[in-house]
């Protein structure tokens, strides 16, 4: 008897091997970044944008507390060295009688028969900037006072930390304030107790040395002209100096732009604040936003000299940047600070408006 043997035939299954997609989806991450790796490595080194592009990450670290990590940019030790010196000593001009407060004096070549009636200057106007540079962008405000005699300094009296911009204003009633000096801060943490430099209240030297090298004195004398220079506090004092602190660089000093044509990439880019006197006496109060992508990157001292040159600035000077920059008016912030606390930091000192 013929016995069929029965064959099965197995039915082969596909097992499900989730890994395999992983891993190729691993593969091709890694190659593609190991890709944008190469080119940015290409364009950071080999070509000319990107060396630009370096130095600015360099100026921009050597203006913060973070001055460490510059050599990260790998740039030439002759570079770095060039960038810092641009930084600690900058070029400085003594600017005493360059400002002539009020209207000019009638002489034969201006004098006329009919005086047309003027209307009034508001004690206080604000522009707006919004400012394009192709590679970054800046928004901030200029906030110009008519009558100078109603801008002074206002000082903290705590002595474990400094004032909120918002408390100043609360203590004396400002109409308008902006930072002013700037102060110790190891990693970003100081409380701006004591100011750097030379500091000069109502006329009253309260800090009379300069421990930081590189500093200028900006000072507003009881006239209402506005005075920068290598002073020393005494000096201005004896000058009629009301109201004067120490930070730098000059931006304008005798209707000279101190930045044209010079490199801008040894400040870098930042948050900026600066003070100044058009030839009328009108102060301006100037502060750009930075470090905050779509809204404002910030702007290179060249960018902040520029803006005032612009608008008939004779006499300017930066003040405290980074996220001490902040500006108010009847109470509110109109710029956006970029530290973490939206009111801002606490300061030794700012310029205010009365």
């Amino acid at each position: 008897m013929e016995t069929l043997s029965r064959t099965h035939t197995r039915k082969r299954v596909k097992r499900k091997r989730p890994w395999r997609w992983v891993k190729k989806w691993m593969l091709g991450t890694a190659l593609t970044c190991t890709s944008v790796a190469l080119l940015g490595i290409i364009f950071l080194f080999g070509t000319k944008n990107g060396v630009e592009l370096r130095e600015w990450a360099a100026g921009t670290l050597l203006t913060t507390q973070h001055d460490y990590w510059a050599p990260y940019t790998f740039l030439p030790d002759e570079k770095l060295k060039e960038l810092k010196q641009q930084i600690t000593h900058p070029t400085v001009i003594n600017s005493e009688g360059t400002v002539t407060v009020g209207p000019p004096v009638p002489t034969k070549s201006n004098l006329v028969t009919v005086t047309l009636p003027q209307k009034p200057k508001e004690l206080i106007e604000i522009e707006e900037l919004d400012v394009s540079k192709g590679s970054y962008y800046f928004k901030g405000k200029i906030m110009y006072i008519s009558d100078p005699s109603r801008v002074r300094l206002v000082v903290t009296n705590r002595k474990d930390r400094g004032d909120l911009l918002d408390e100043f204003v609360k203590k004396t009633e400002a109409i308008g304030i902006v930072n002013a000096s700037g102060f110790a801060d190891p990693d970003g943490y100081g409380k701006g107790a004591r100011a750097y430099g030379v500091v000069i209240h109502d006329g009253k030297i309260l800090q009379g040395y300069n421990p930081r090298s590189g500093e200028t004195a900006l000072g507003l004398t009881f006239d209402g002209k506005l005075i920068t220079g290598s002073y020393s506090a005494e000096q201005l004092v004896k000058m009629g100096v009301r109201d004067a602190v120490s930070f730098r660089p000059q931006l304008i000093v005798n209707g000279k732009n101190m930045f044209e044509g010079k490199p801008a990439k040894s400040w870098g880019i930042q948050p900026r604040t600066a003070i100044g006197q058009k030839e009328d006496g009108t102060i301006v109060f100037a502060v750009i936003d930075g470090r905050q992508p779509g809204h404002s990157i910030g702007a290179s001292m060249n960018d902040m000299a520029e803006v005032l040159a612009e608008r008939g600035v004779v006499t300017a000077m930066a003040m405290d940047g980074g996220s001490s920059s902040m500006m108010l008016h009847n109470g509110e912030a109109i710029t956006k600070t970029s530290s973490p606390y939206h009111r801002g930091r606490y300061l030794p000192n700012a310029w205010a408006v009365f």
